[in-house]
């Protein structure tokens, strides 16, 4: 019984590339965004440029967390994680995780623009 359970928690973390793949693309796109945001000198760059530059910048940033998170999410549960694990991974309950994250199988396979 207990080499069956491995033999499938196997398959499922391998099964999971794909959706692993797809959260190192997420963190990777938030990362570059950080790091040129992280990078903006401190004047504008031109004197028409909107006083807010800086949270014109920035305001990505959560979008792309968002994206992240959720490719995080589709790899876990593709690897066998259950809802309660999720949960407490993203310091939530099993219901509100499957509630917020539930339908998020299709939405996983279109990739992280869509």
């Amino acid at each position: 019984m207990h080499r069956q359970a491995a033999w499938r928690a196997r398959r499922r973390w391998r099964e999971a590339k794909l959706a692993r793949d797809r959260v190192a693309e997420a963190g990777e796109v938030l990362l570059l965004h950080v790091r040129s945001v992280a990078q903006l000198p401190a004047q504008p760059p031109s004197p028409v440029s909107p006083a807010p530059w800086h949270c014109a910048a920035v305001a990505q940033v959560p979008e792309l967390a968002g994206q992240l998170v959720r490719a995080a999410v589709v790899a876990d549960r593709r690897a066998g994680a259950s809802w309660e694990q999720t949960g407490a991974g993203l310091g939530i309950s099993a219901e509100a995780a499957r509630s917020r994250f539930g339908r998020l199988r299709g939405a996983a396979r279109a990739g992280p623009s869509g």
